[in-house]
């Protein structure tokens, strides 16, 4: 199990990333305008994982705007 943090508008990820297989858990934190991807690596990379923030960011207008942890 990994977690993956990114910045970004954290609402519009909740759905769409729920249903890629392998992701656990999603957990918002809207104070720091953050979400919290909790996956297990032995069904989803990382780097898979990243790709599919990205899109789901590229489709929401936010684009270039997400900063992954680590």
């Amino acid at each position: 199990m990994q977690t993956v943090d990114c910045i970004a508008c954290s609402p519009v990820f909740r759905r769409p990333l729920s249903k890629v297989e392998g992701v656990l858990e999603v957990k918002e934190l809207p104070i720091t305008n953050k979400i919290v991807v909790v996956f297990d690596e032995a069904k989803l990379e990382r780097e898979r994982l990243r790709e599919e923030i990205s899109r789901i960011a590229e489709k929401a207008g936010l684009g270039g705007k997400i900063i992954f942890a680590r």
